[in-house]
């Protein structure tokens, strides 16, 4: 089977296996395994965690990039375009990557079902190899026992932080989901443990598996003081960062787990000055982008209670004027309600709208679920981009207008804004 773009190759795989996900690691290590795919003896990084997993990576990234080194970044889902998935020395990948992968794929596939984020998985690895690319970032989709990311070894193993999200997959109770996510450890590498939660379960998997655990607070370190930003690890030092004064609790962690990963790495480690120099250069698409079009536009892929906090801690760091609006959307398998609690008395006029997927839930389901929560001043809209009319259309004033709650909903209001400039 062969097809000559990139969307015929992607409406083709969704064909393969009817389950969109469907955990499990031996159709991809059984096609891993015929394909010639050259993976570095050192800087392989495998991401993971609850929240903070696209910014860790990021982060580390940039600083392999910075010392020269060819990189190469895998992260899902992506916000607007599919090659979005794979970065090639902070470049998104082009059409001709994919199709030239999924080709190679194709031919030693046999009948394996691979699913849609298999396929993406093991050709984000082919693009990676054919590139030459000698720092890897691979950021782990669900889970990480079963995850199709862990069939590789990495160097490194990171999981940024625990919390409850993916309860159908994962399991109901931050231990459970533990388990899973402790899964990414490695036979005599360091696994990077950037929370302090579930400590017995994650100690438990590194012991299993025989890692190197490298624990938060214990190993490694960061703090604030007197608003400069300083590390400590086992042998390696950062002082005095001048961070953005927009930074939550989350992305300070972040940033000190991506640095605990580099020392494990031991191969390179950022001086003050580079790291600096990253810092005030960072911007992550879709992680509290700032559009300043007619409105500030808040956009934030926040989908899960605990980002939700992270993302409210962000806006009252920023000390924006008051008024505030917020398009909203969510899918079906998330806590609703626990999630709008961050925002339920900063908001004063809501717009929701459905997402161009069955998971999301209808508009009616969420304006139920907010009225029963005392939550007023809801407007409904057909779609993401019908939710910009309808706020244009019944709001006059919003000095801020906040879009969160899924990936699925800032990634087409953000191409939205961004093609317009804001016009409607």
């Amino acid at each position: 089977m062969s097809f000559s773009t990139l969307n015929e190759w992607l409406e083709f795989q969704q064909g393969i296996n009817p389950k969109e996900i469907d955990l499990s690691l031996d159709r991809v290590q059984k096609v891993y395994n015929k394909l010639q795919i050259n993976i570095p003896e050192k800087n392989v990084f495998l991401i993971g965690g609850t929240n903070g997993k696209g910014t860790t990576t990021s982060i580390l990234e940039r600083l392999f990039h910075k010392k020269g080194y060819t990189t190469g970044a895998f992260t899902s889902p992506h916000l607007s375009q599919y090659n979005e998935r794979v970065r090639v020395n902070l470049n998104n990948s082009f059409d001709e990557d994919w199709v030239s992968a999924f080709e190679i794929i194709e031919t030693v596939r046999g009948d394996a079902s691979l699913t849609y984020f298999e396929f993406s998985t093991l050709a984000a690895f082919q693009i990676l190899s054919n590139h030459d690319c000698d720092a890897w970032f691979i950021e782990v989709g669900l889970g990480g026992r079963l995850d199709a990311t862990n069939i590789i070894e990495s160097s490194v193993s990171v999981l940024t932080s625990i919390a409850m999200d993916h309860e159908e997959w994962l399991g109901d109770s931050i231990d459970k989901i533990a388990k899973e996510k402790v899964g990414i450890s490695k036979t005599k590498r360091p696994l990077i443990f950037g929370d302090v939660v579930a400590m017995d379960i994650i100690e438990a998997g590194c012991h299993e598996k025989g890692a190197e655990l490298r624990k938060k607070g214990e190993d490694f370190n960061g703090h604030i003081d007197e608003g400069h930003y300083f590390f400590n690890g086992a042998n390696q030092s950062i002082e005095g960062i001048v961070l953005p004064k927009n930074w939550g609790d989350g992305e300070i962690d972040n940033l000190t787990t991506a640095l605990a990963a580099m020392e494990a790495n031991e191969q390179i480690f950022p001086t003050n000055d580079l790291l600096q120099e990253a810092i005030d250069e960072f911007i992550l698409p879709g992680r509290f982008e700032l559009l300043d079009l007619h409105h500030r536009w808040i956009l934030d892929v926040a989908h899960n209670p605990s980002a939700a906090e992270n993302l409210r801690q962000r806006i009252d760091r920023s000390n924006f004027k008051l008024d505030y609006s917020m398009i909203f959307s969510m899918m079906k398998d998330k806590h609703l309600e626990l999630y709008l609690n961050a925002f339920k008395d900063l908001v004063d006029t809501w717009i929701i709208c459905e997402m161009e997927t069955e998971r999301s839930f209808r508009v009616k389901q969420i304006e139920s679920k907010m009225s029963n929560m005392g939550i007023s001043n809801i407007y409904c809209a057909r779609s993401p981009v019908d939710a910009i009319k309808t706020l244009e259309k019944n709001v006059s004033i919003s000095n801020n207008v906040i879009v969160s709650g899924s990936f699925e909903l800032v990634g087409p209001i953000r191409e939205y804004l961004l093609n317009s400039q804001g016009k409607i």
